[in-house]
């Protein structure tokens, strides 16, 4: 997950000084706008949560917030739909399986394999 969300701290911050430099290619500004207050989809978020504030917070952190919102947020709300869970606290580990044996290994969720596994086992045996 490491290099997503890095990725997005690297290109919110590319962006925000090509604006700053008036570089934005035209077709960018055609479709997204020419100041990061207009391409930076959460900007508006940020604004009503931290007021004058948000005018503090590095345009590299505004495109992980982003990351984390979009991406991550979306993700779980999928996750949790599929589940038929839909409030946060409802969600545990038993949710969840892992699609490798390392991340099975360091996370201790099994993989699907091994749930599908104990899963048979126990129509068979029933």
């Amino acid at each position: 997950m490491a290099r997503a969300p890095i990725t997005a701290v690297m290109k919110a911050r590319h962006f925000a000084e090509k604006a700053r430099k008036g570089e934005l290619q035209r077709t960018f500004v055609d479709n997204y706008g020419n100041e990061p207050e207009q391409f930076f989809i959460c900007m508006d978020t940020l604004k009503r949560r931290y007021g004058e504030d948000y005018a503090k917070i590095p345009y590299g952190a505004i495109g992980f917030y982003t990351y984390l919102v979009d991406k991550m947020g979306t993700g779980l709300k999928q996750l949790m739909a599929g589940a038929r869970k839909f409030k946060l606290d409802e969600i545990n580990r038993k949710d969840l399986a892992s699609l490798t044996e390392r991340a099975a290994e360091i996370s201790g969720i099994p993989t699907i394999e091994e749930l599908e596994k104990d899963e048979m086992e126990g129509i068979l045996l029933d």
